[in-house]
């Protein structure tokens, strides 16, 4: 397995794949999926407190903080954690406009 430099640590690792995200050819998919739900949160009119409290209703368990994060493109987050953001942010969206 070959190993990686970890930025500014002096530290090397044994490179893996991102399991959350299916492996290294869906970073891609995992990146554009964050930065559409982040500008769609962005444009939206849905405070962060309300999408949050959606979002761990359907089963997420990241924070506040963390989703947060996430929708500022700072933080990458679990494949499963992702959908459920979605979801939360389509649902929101959705029956705001009925």
């Amino acid at each position: 397995m070959p190993s990686v430099a970890v930025r500014g640590t002096g530290i090397w690792r044994a490179a893996m794949n991102a399991d959350w995200t299916g492996g290294p050819d869906h970073l891609l998919e995992a990146d554009e999926q964050r930065r559409a739900v982040a500008k769609r949160f962005r444009d939206g009119e849905v405070p962060l407190i309300k999408l949050w409290t959606y979002y761990y209703g359907l089963g997420g368990d990241a924070d506040e903080m963390s989703l947060d994060a996430y929708l500022n493109e700072a933080l990458h987050l679990p494949a499963a954690q992702v959908g459920l953001i979605s979801t939360a942010m389509t649902e929101l969206t959705t029956d705001e406009g009925k």
